[in-house]
């Protein structure tokens, strides 16, 4: 099976598996209201170097999102380290809502996967407001080398989209295991982890949070599962089994594309990874496609902890 919208993502590592160090930018954003409107995208294009904006994600939600993206020169490298600018509009030459500030975020746990290290050292990520469903486009605008650069992409967005923060969590059945060796056997993360021991549905039944993670790290097409799994693990280390749930689902148990796992065609994912932290009553509390760090993991998951 070819999971629809992971072309997105192979953009993604295409675009920045050629990141070695990365070249180094910085420049402060203007400050201004982020939930109000600005100049059109076509006006903020003017006199800025046209960039590639690789995004990281299939789609938004309505409202409140986070927008986790790249960018790069048309004939180079993808450039860390700055400190963008992001705007959306429906059109080129309508007002754009914006700007919203975006930061360079590194990852954070050890890689401790074969599979798992990352292609990139870091991404940008900016919390941003779409007030309406349809297609969007996205600028992101920033400095560099003196120089103002602008990224320009479209990205759908949903009123409903799969997982959404304050939906009911989909119970359903995951594979367990109780040894390293029937681990391995369901996971193809090397080593495989031990966040098996749990099925989701009866996580979302024993009055623990939980957080739950899609990935595949030896299959994974945007290169990301492996880093995102140890971002998780290392929430899971420092949480612990006792205080929430912590559920591995790996997308291809039998290492075959064409046969996703039931659980993660139930949840109708159409990329890879996914990771949610779901509360005790077994509604979806955070919601994070794509690469993500263990302290955000770790922020959506506190308030839901017993003390």
């Amino acid at each position: 099976m070819s999971v629809t919208g992971m072309g997105r993502l192979g953009m993604l590592v295409i675009l920045l598996a050629v990141l070695a160090t990365g070249a180094s930018a910085c420049s402060p954003g203007t400050a201004a209201d982020s939930g109000g409107h600005s100049d059109s995208l076509a006006a903020l294009q003017q006199g800025a170097v046209s960039y590639t904006l690789i995004e990281a994600q299939s789609s938004l939600p309505v409202g409140a999102g986070r927008f986790v993206f790249g960018v790069a020169p048309s004939k180079g490298e993808p450039v860390s380290g700055l400190s963008p600018q992001v705007w959306v509009g429906r059109e080129q030459g309508s007002p754009a809502r914006g700007p919203f500030p975006a930061r360079w975020v590194t990852w954070t746990a050890p890689q401790t996967d074969r599979y798992g290290a990352p292609p990139v050292p870091g991404f940008y990520e900016a919390d941003i407001v779409i007030p309406a469903p349809g297609k969007w486009s996205v600028l992101a605008r920033a400095t560099v080398n003196g120089r103002a650069v602008a990224a320009l992409g479209d990205i759908p967005v949903y009123a409903n989209p799969s997982a959404s923060v304050g939906s009911p969590a989909i119970g359903t059945s995951t594979p367990v295991a109780d040894s390293p060796e029937a681990a391995a056997a369901i996971d193809t993360r090397d080593p495989p982890t031990p966040m098996h021991y749990v099925s989701l549905d009866t996580a979302l039944s024993n009055g623990l949070p939980t957080v739950l993670v899609f990935a595949t790290p030896l299959l994974c097409e945007s290169r990301m599962c492996g880093s995102v799994v140890d971002e998780v693990l290392d929430v899971y280390d420092h949480v612990g089994r006792t205080r929430a749930n912590f559920v591995d689902v790996e997308i291809y148990p039998t290492r075959d594309t064409n046969r996703p796992a039931p659980a993660f065609l139930r949840w109708r994912f159409e990329s890879e990874p996914w990771v949610l932290v779901i509360d005790r009553s077994g509604t979806v509390r955070g919601r994070f496609e794509g690469p993500v760090v263990s302290p955000e993991i770790q922020a959506a998951l506190q308030p839901l902890l017993s003390s």
